[in-house]
């Protein structure tokens, strides 16, 4: 029996930056378009300009939302579900800005709407602007949080997967000095549970060990560098285990990805829980930007993102400046394996 080509929905992104770009470059590629169905959310004259703009080949079907059947997303023709119309001349390219918000946010709502739905596999998305969004009056700080507020996750969390690694961040977008502050034994304690959701969702082992990282240098050196691995990061363990959960660690840092950064992947960990962003991020992103791709736990759907920004200042330029797609194609690619993993099922972040 085939496999099952799996249908496969990208936002735009912000028109103002690289998104429309990348996006008209990853849809345009045959190898993609033989292994899933695909299907375009945005505004209909941004997304034509962009596939003349990055010389592809590309001819887009634009639809109503209510007009959508996946089963018409594997044809010549892309179908472009409309968010929005008109957009184009009303925002200067390379500039966040109210209207490039606005358009970005209801190409989300869009989609995040047929997510629900179940008429889709999995959910890609092109890099927005925290600014614009703001700018256009949404109180969320990215898509992570947007999409939850607007599927009714009661938490969600961010993991980067596709690389060496699969690393789950304990926190996100905070400063370094209000990290130790924001981190508790419950809220640990959800995160374990969620990268441990993961591992069971998407098939990576659900009996293997769960890593955890330490927050101070050489795990706290027995409270000489700090307390946290005693007072918060132990006690979540203790209470993972006792639900089932192989947490071990706290490790250090420098030495667990100094141990696994010499040809080795990482997987004899099913996942590696991380306590801030960089600690994360660096050893996500250590083959390049581009080589893993943003998961979000906590949501009914597979929602996977590009490990980079929009880019303005080589948005719409062209030429030596143009952007590559390999992020986004790298989060095609991570979308469609995990809804093999998953059976294309409703995702539950329940445990046990």
């Amino acid at each position: 029996m085939a496999p099952r080509r799996h249908t496969l929905l990208f936002t735009m992104g912000d028109p103002a930056g690289i998104g429309p770009e990348i996006l008209v470059r990853t849809l345009a590629l045959p190898s993609l378009r033989r292994d899933a169905r695909l299907a375009a959310v945005g505004d209909p004259e941004v997304m034509e300009r962009a596939a003349r703009h990055a010389r592809v080949s590309l001819r887009f079907r634009p639809i109503a939302a209510d007009q959508f059947d996946p089963k018409t997303a594997g044809g010549r023709e892309i179908p472009l579900i409309m968010s929005t119309a008109g957009v184009w001349g009303a925002f200067d390219t390379g500039f966040p800005s109210q209207e490039t918000g606005r358009a970005a946010a209801r190409a989300i709502e869009t989609a995040a709407r047929l997510a629900l739905d179940g008429r889709v596999s999995a959910l890609v998305t092109a890099p927005i602007s925290k600014k614009a969004l703001q700018l256009a009056g949404y109180p969320h700080p990215g898509h992570t949080e947007f999409l939850g507020a607007l599927s009714g996750a009661p938490d969600t969390r961010m993991l980067f997967t596709g690389g060496r690694f699969r690393i789950v961040l304990a926190t996100v977008h905070l400063a370094l000095r209000h990290v130790p502050d924001s981190l508790d034994v419950e809220s640990l304690s959800r995160t374990l549970r969620y990268a441990a959701a993961a591992m069971r969702n998407f098939r990576w082992g659900p009996q293997k060990p769960l890593a955890v990282l330490a927050l101070n240098p050489h795990a706290g050196e027995d409270g000489l560098f700090g307390d946290e691995e005693k007072r918060v990061i132990g006690p979540a363990m203790e209470r993972a285990r006792a639900e089932g959960i192989r947490a071990v660690g706290p490790f250090p840092a420098d030495t667990f990805f100094g141990h696994r950064a010499r040809g080795a992947r990482g997987d004899d960990f099913g996942v590696t829980v991380a306590m801030y962003h960089d600690q994360g991020l660096i050893p996500a992103k250590m083959d390049g930007i581009g080589a893993a791709a943003n998961v979000t736990l906590g949501l009914p759907f597979i929602r996977t993102s590009v490990d980079h920004g929009t880019a303005f200042d080589r948005a719409w330029k062209g030429g030596a400046r143009r952007p590559d797609p390999a992020g986004l194609l790298k989060a095609a690619r991570v979308a469609i394996d995990l809804a093999s993993r998953s059976g294309g099922r409703r995702l539950e972040w329940t445990w046990p």
